[in-house]
């Protein structure tokens, strides 16, 4: 492992905190709890479908991201399910595998990797880096040293583009800390941010008593929302060189996607698509030592496989777009991971629905959601 990846994952407040598993080793209800993501967002809307479709006892947590996630799977009392990007898990196997960590923290990591488990890979996500279009550099290889708004610390964006960055050059990146303009309107504080953020990227000299950036990083299904309207047309996404050296450092974690122009109008994107990163998305569990906590996995997966027709025709549309259906082979999964046995057992044999389960009634459709779409 290099220095230099304890160096900055240090950053994060984790080589001074002890890492407990109570969440793996409590005796107590069985889990009915899964953190997603901010409320606007893709993962708390996949989190509310399990909800409403399939599970109604299960309770949906907002969060900060996909490190927070894991933090939360393996401290929380009652929190068993969570939706994560992939490479998290390579973030804690620099940690376990560091000599400059101590012993005792190294172990308690080990014991988190050993007990993760994924319940079902989901979609992918791609992989944004945006630019102002007259900035020279044209390729992701090209932003070492640049000053990179990555989002808020423990957020998945934060992650991917440290690994990303940390992987390529082997030193930490010059990180912009994310800040509100009070003049950006948002549903919350997470899309103010990037709003502000975008507005001083495409024009840094108006926006001069703001912190200056060269990139911004942005991850998430295609197309994203706050890249598709009222933004400026002065920025680009910077490309993908799969030939080039530092990329093939990358592969183990990302695979290779391509960013349609025809999703984001107003990017300056010259070709009818531009290649990029893309990073799964997982919906994980634990290994549970106590057999209720088991057996609500079970039961679970046994309703997620009945109501996945369900949730194709009814949830958010990223259900259309999973890598994995019923009758299909589970996928294989990125490097370290593993999947729950008792839940790939039941997904293994699961076949599509001829007639779908009742409905199960959901809460009533607010107007505003109505229109932006969040349901019917």
């Amino acid at each position: 492992m290099h220095r230099v990846n304890v160096a900055i994952l240090a950053r994060l407040g984790w080589m001074a905190k002890v890492l407990m598993l109570a969440s793996l080793l409590v005796t107590t209800a069985a889990a009915e709890t899964i953190m997603t993501g901010g409320k606007t967002g893709t993962y708390y809307q996949i989190g509310s479908n399990l909800r409403d479709i399939v599970a109604p006892t299960l309770e949906v947590r907002e969060s900060k991201g996909s490190w927070a996630n894991v933090e939360e799977l393996s401290q929380t009392k009652g929190v068993g399910l969570a939706i994560v990007q992939s490479d998290v898990y390579s973030a804690f196997v620099y940690l376990r595998d560091s000599p400059e960590v101590p012993g005792e923290t190294r172990r308690q990591y080990a014991r988190l990797l050993a007990n993760l488990r994924v319940f079902m890979p989901m979609y992918r996500e791609e992989i944004h880096f945006l630019v102002h279009k007259d900035s020279p550099a044209e390729y992701i290889h090209q932003i070492r040293g640049a000053r990179i708004w990555m989002d808020a610390e423990k957020s998945g964006t934060y992650l991917t583009a440290l690994n990303i960055y940390s992987k390529m050059f082997n030193e930490p990146p010059r990180v912009v800390a994310p800040f509100v303009n009070p003049t950006v309107t948002g549903d919350d504080e997470g899309t103010r941010t990037r709003r502000s953020a975008l507005m001083v990227l495409s024009d840094p000299s108006y926006y001069g008593d703001f912190p200056a950036m060269d990139v911004m990083v942005l991850v998430g299904g295609q197309p994203l929302g706050i890249l598709t309207t009222n933004i400026p047309d002065n920025l680009k996404l910077l490309k993908f060189d799969i030939t080039h050296p530092l990329s093939g450092r990358l592969m183990q974690d990302y695979r290779r996607a391509e960013i349609q122009k025809a999703n984001y109008p107003l990017l300056n994107i010259v070709d009818s698509s531009q290649s990029s990163l893309s990073v799964d998305s997982y919906l994980i569990t634990a290994n549970f030592i106590d057999a209720e906590r088991r057996q609500f996995v079970s039961e679970l997966a046994d309703r997620f496989c009945a109501k996945f027709n369900d949730l194709q025709a009814r949830g958010h549309p990223k259900w259309k777009a999973m890598t994995w259906k019923p009758g299909a082979p589970l996928p294989a999964l990125n490097a370290g991971w593993k999947y729950s046995e008792r839940v790939s057992e039941r997904l293994g044999r699961c076949q599509p629905a001829e007639e779908a389960l009742p409905v199960m009634r959901s809460p009533a459709c607010k107007p505003q959601d109505r229109f932006a779409g969040l349901c019917r």
